[in-house]
């Protein structure tokens, strides 16, 4: 093996130009490659930070379902076939979370997207967050930031309004939204309807970590998300009715009631004081004839779950497994990404598609030092022949052509790793803005500031061994297939 690196070592040496071209070559392929993947393993460290620390949580608790679920709702054609489900069995669900010491913070919330209009005037769509502001506050503390007013008070409802979404408003009307104005919210689906609520803007916030779909979200109070949403009981528990007020009802219809109650009570004859309209208002609506929806006051669609460190994200996965089944609890767990939804997948779709542009690369370099690898062989040909015909074995001739390429390699390798450190440096200290929209979705946020990344170095490293052997393969083919007398001859 001395031998072996001996020889190789001084071919390297003897080779400058040839050796300068293929060494500069993958040089810049790795510097290139360690740039590149660190650069999106920031990204991707800042984006995962960045949504769990501000709006996702560690994990995202639902009912089970099928299709792309997040906390915007489905984002697939599954959202033309269902509604996002409740969570059942909550409370459980709830206590059971709780008694995790890996647990710190829970959030239950509920989203609706709703058109926004003033009076007759249709001024845009918001998506909405049904929330319990104190819950909500202890999960993400730092991501909202209060700009007029404040939030509803407990027992209340209101609405607490992006300044985004308050300024796209604006624009449309001319009109400066401030708490105590009241807005129309209206939601359409075809699993529940229509539905209109009318809500007071309690005051105007920002996300101080936002992103094209925060932008959009407005916090409203739960109860009126819920009717948005369509998640309201049928009707509410029947009223028990005398005899008198049962012999009543089943003389009338709702139509006669409100066609003409004069006629009403004049038609009926009862030995009991005769009863005011509020009596028989109050008694319809609880005997079901007439059926008032109301709210499903323990139902939530998602539960936020926050851990006091990430190294407990497989351990809660498994152990919330286990207790839906055990329980018999239709509900499953996501993680911050599938509850990220849209713009997260995004980030990584862009991190695949570099990663295949720098494969591309990768077998464009094969093909060059490959190339060169020939013609460097092809000239000492006479040289390896008189290796062989004095004793050398084809192994030892194959052994050291490999090693040589991979000398070169693993020199062209600390190159370039070292020129691509130098630029992240360099790239840390000045720190990168987000100059639109699109670039702010790559880096995660406004700002990135990449660091070297020990997986992009190990990796690069890989690539450049595995180009070594791949180029090395076809030159040792073609001197095994030379015999060593036709070798030396071709120094002549």
């Amino acid at each position: 093996m001395r031998i072996l690196l001996t020889i190789a070592w001084r071919n390297v040496r003897q080779h400058k130009v040839k050796t300068t071209i293929i060494g500069l070559i993958m040089a810049i392929g790795i510097m290139v490659l360690v740039v590149g993947n660190s650069f999106m393993d920031t990204a991707a460290k800042g984006i995962e930070r960045y949504y769990i620390k501000n709006y996702t949580g560690h994990l995202m608790i639902t009912g089970k379902t099928k299709g792309n679920l997040t906390l915007f709702g489905f984002q697939d054609v599954t959202a033309i076939e269902q509604p996002v489900p409740r969570i059942p069995d909550y409370a459980a669900i709830v206590e059971f979370a709780s008694s995790l010491p890996y647990v710190a913070a829970l959030n239950p919330q509920v989203s609706a997207t709703a058109v926004v209009s003033r009076g007759e005037t249709t001024l845009g769509a918001t998506q909405l967050f049904g929330i319990i502001p104190e819950q909500y506050q202890a999960m993400f503390p730092d991501n909202v930031e209060i700009l007029e007013g404040g939030f509803w008070e407990p027992g209340q409802q209101g609405v607490l309004l992006n300044r985004a979404v308050a300024e796209l408003l604006e624009q449309q009307v001319g009109f400066t939204f401030r708490p105590g104005d009241k807005l129309l919210f209206t939601s359409v689906s075809t699993h529940t309807g229509m539905r209109i609520r009318e809500v007071e803007i309690t005051g105007l916030f920002r996300f101080k970590q936002s992103n094209v779909q925060l932008d959009m979200v407005s916090l409203m109070d739960v109860s009126n998300v819920r009717d948005l949403a369509g998640m309201v009981v049928g009707y509410a528990d029947p009223a028990e009715l005398s005899s008198a007020e049962q012999q009543f009802l089943g003389q009338i219809d709702a139509e006669s009631i409100f066609s003409s109650l004069d006629s009403l009570f004049a038609e009926v004859s009862v030995e009991e004081p005769a009863a005011d309209e509020d009596f028989w208002f109050s008694v319809l609506e609880g005997s079901g004839e007439v059926q008032a929806a109301v709210e499903d006051t323990g139902a939530w669609q998602y539960l936020l779950v926050r851990l006091s460190d990430e190294k407990y994200l497989k351990q809660a996965e498994k152990d919330f497994a286990r207790f839906f089944a055990e329980q018999g609890i239709a509900a499953q767990t996501r993680d911050w990404r599938q509850g990220a939804g849209a713009l997260a997948d995004l980030s990584y779709g862009i991190k695949s598609v570099f990663n295949t542009v720098v494969l591309i690369i990768a077998v464009v370099a094969v093909i060059i030092i490959m190339n060169t690898l020939v013609i460097s062989v092809t000239e000492r040909m006479s040289e390896i022949g008189t290796m062989r015909a004095i004793g050398a074995q084809k192994s030892f001739v194959r052994r050291l052509i490999v090693i040589e390429t991979m000398l070169l390699s693993g020199l062209s390798g600390l190159v370039g790793v070292g020129a691509g450190g130098l630029i992240l440096l360099v790239l840390n200290r000045i720190g990168l803005k987000a100059t639109n929209v699109f670039f702010e979705i790559i880096y995660g946020g406004p700002e990135l500031r990449p660091e070297l990344s020990w997986s992009a170095v190990l990796l690069s490293f890989a690539v450049i061994a595995a180009v070594g052997a791949v180029s090395s393969a076809y030159p040792t083919a073609i001197v095994m297939k030379t015999s060593p007398l036709k070798a030396m001859e071709s120094s002549r």
